[in-house]
């Protein structure tokens, strides 16, 4: 059975939630707290609790926004699916979804100003090439699958070939 567009957008776009919550608690906890080195784990950007104005409401805040984020990302992966679409089309619109939502996650989280040019500007390198990265593991895992699927093909068509009874009229 298999499932439509819009059951498979729901599913990735939850597991999305979940994962962007995680990664981006984990992401930010780990980054923050080696920038800062003060000795004192740090769950949010320091801009970020100043912001908000209290450090749980912060945290809450930038697990719920990095949760959307990741179902962005993740339930946007969606657009693969549409038959009509090319690989290339799928792409440029999942990049322009995901680099959109990415920039203005960070920007509101305060990962980045996004009123500096040269950190903007490294925060786009660095997510094309986790990109770049992401996409072509995939690409290549689906290249292996499609292989593997006309080596299967192949085999039983040869075995259908050898076990037709042989005809004793000519064609």
């Amino acid at each position: 059975m298999r499932m439509s567009l819009k059951n498979r957008a729901v599913l990735m776009s939850s597991l999305g939630f979940a994962l962007g919550m995680l990664i981006g608690i984990v992401v930010t906890a780990v980054t923050t707290t080696i920038s800062l080195q003060d000795g004192t784990l740090h769950l949010c950007a320091p801009e970020f609790n100043e912001f908000v104005g209290d450090e749980l409401t912060a945290f809450i805040i930038q697990a719920l926004v990095s949760g959307v984020y990741g179902a962005i990302g993740l339930g946007g992966s969606t657009v693969y699916q549409i038959e009509d679409w090319s690989v290339l089309k799928a792409t440029c619109v999942h990049f322009a979804f995901t680099v959109t939502a990415y920039f203005l996650t960070g920007g509101f989280l305060r990962w980045f100003s996004p009123l500096n040019v040269q950190d903007d500007l490294i925060m786009l390198g660095i997510f094309i090439a986790a990109y770049v990265a992401i996409w072509l593991s995939h690409y290549f895992a689906y290249k292996i699958q499609i292989e593997e699927i006309n080596k299967e093909l192949l085999q039983l068509k040869r075995d259908a070939h050898q076990s037709k009874p042989l005809s004793l009229s000519s064609p």
